[in-house]
């Protein structure tokens, strides 16, 4: 009898587990949310000869974020005016590409290691976050005088990693298929 009641605890924490990993799969999405980002002027020419806008601090992203699935989307209204883009912080030559008191950088597209979005970006992106250092940018499109701002909605969706959740899941399995089994032994026929 003892070990009946000793065998809810493997289950329960195996239960536990499978519902980590459930609850994992699906995620939370968050509420979507808006700021503005003004669009820095382009003279006629190219796109990749445009300057460049950058926000001002960086985006730390821990190391622990490497056992989530976190996804941004972000989308914004003057598509056919600017687009935005994601850069590896620790790639930017800081001293040509520190930006003024005004966000402008005095670089182009071509100087960035582009993580997500970029020139090719019509009207959004979806990144997926790794762990490092993180800037956003922003540039007109070949001709865009105007002195407008793109109002970006972004949301994000977080979830447990591949790797994190398929080790709690086996550990889940294991542990709640041992405490059945202390709770009830499956006895094999004794050979003779």
């Amino acid at each position: 009898m003892m070990v009946r009641i000793m065998s809810a605890l493997p289950m329960f924490t195996g239960a536990f587990c499978i519902l980590l990993v459930l609850v994992g799969a699906v995620g939370y999405t968050a509420d979507s949310s808006t700021t503005e980002v003004p669009i820095p002027p382009c003279a006629p020419g190219s796109d990749d000869d445009c300057e460049i806008g950058m926000s001002q601090n960086n985006l730390s992203i821990p190391t622990p974020f490497i056992l989530l699935d976190v996804k941004v989307t972000m989308q914004w209204d003057h598509g056919d005016d600017a687009w935005i883009g994601v850069v590896d912080a620790d790639e930017i030559d800081w001293e040509k590409c520190e930006p003024d008191d005004q966000g402008l950088t005095g670089c182009t597209a071509s100087d960035f290691k582009i993580i997500a979005g970029g020139p090719g970006s019509e009207s959004g992106l979806e990144w997926s976050l790794d762990p490092g250092n993180t800037r956003f940018i922003t540039a007109g499109r070949e001709s865009t005088l105007s002195l407008e701002t793109n109002v970006v909605t972004y949301s994000y969706n977080v979830g447990l990693g591949l790797f994190p959740m398929f080790i709690t899941g086996v550990v889940g399995v294991v542990l709640s298929l041992s405490g059945v089994q202390m709770a009830f032994p499956i006895r094999l026929p004794k050979r003779e």
